[in-house]
């Protein structure tokens, strides 16, 4: 096999691996057929998959589905400190130690706190939004139809929630793209994946970006008919 075809095919693993984790993590059941016309891999390959290279993983098989083991107990403190930094939520939490965390995650007993928002986000469907999010995560291009008309190639880089809607931000040639996740009807993901760049990163995280992120098409335009 030639070297760039095997390189390829070890690229593809990963990635595959990548999301089948991610998704037992957040308790998921897999279903082996389901996954092998997503990842257009045999179903042999996807049993080797969860009884070789990830057998350091406590799964149970059943009736062709797969998923975690629920008999450990786990520690959810450090995913939820991670949660609330990554997100920004800890900027309204005066704390963010463990024990505080383990409280805020505890299901049992009396909730300590409460976060009110004035209205409800606009609605979107919620497999998109999940299928972004493993997007940016795994750092995997992807291609979406937006009210008709598809755009492909773009490099998802956030998710931001402002003012009772939720944006994605992304990367197309070079160029950032904004979306409003509610007009978004399909999400598909590519095995390729892109490098971050660290500039843009830092860009969609300033308070001025994210306050203009309502009138990003706008202000795009506006630029667009003076460079014509």
């Amino acid at each position: 096999m030639p070297r760039a075809d095997e390189e390829t095919r070890y690229d593809r693993m990963a990635v595959r691996l990548s999301v089948i984790i991610s998704r037992l993590m957040t308790g998921e059941t897999l279903n082996l057929q389901a996954l092998s016309g997503e990842f257009g891999v045999s179903e042999r390959t996807l049993r080797r998959d969860f009884y070789q290279r990830l057998v350091h993983l406590d799964i149970i098989g059943e009736s062709g589905t797969y998923r975690l083991s629920e008999s450990t107990l786990r520690d959810y403190s450090p995913g939820a400190l991670s949660f609330a930094r990554s997100t920004g939520i800890a900027r309204i939490i005066p704390s963010q130690s463990r024990q505080l965390m383990h409280l805020l995650m505890n299901e049992t007993g009396t909730s300590p706190c409460f976060i009110w928002h004035d209205s409800p986000p606009s609605w979107a469907h919620a497999d998109s939004f999940h299928r972004l999010a493993e997007a940016i995560h795994h750092h995997q291009v992807v291609s979406l139809l937006v009210g008709g008309v598809r755009h492909d190639t773009l490099e998802p880089y956030r998710l931001i929630y402002r003012h009772q809607h939720w944006y994605l931000v992304a990367c197309q040639g070079g160029s950032l793209r904004v979306f409003r996740l509610e007009e978004i009807i399909s999400v598909s993901l590519s095995v390729q994946t892109f490098r971050r760049r660290s500039d843009i990163c830092s860009l969609i995280t300033e308070e001025s970006f994210i306050s203009a992120l309502p009138h990003f098409r706008f202000i795009s335009d506006v630029i667009r008919t003076f460079q014509e």
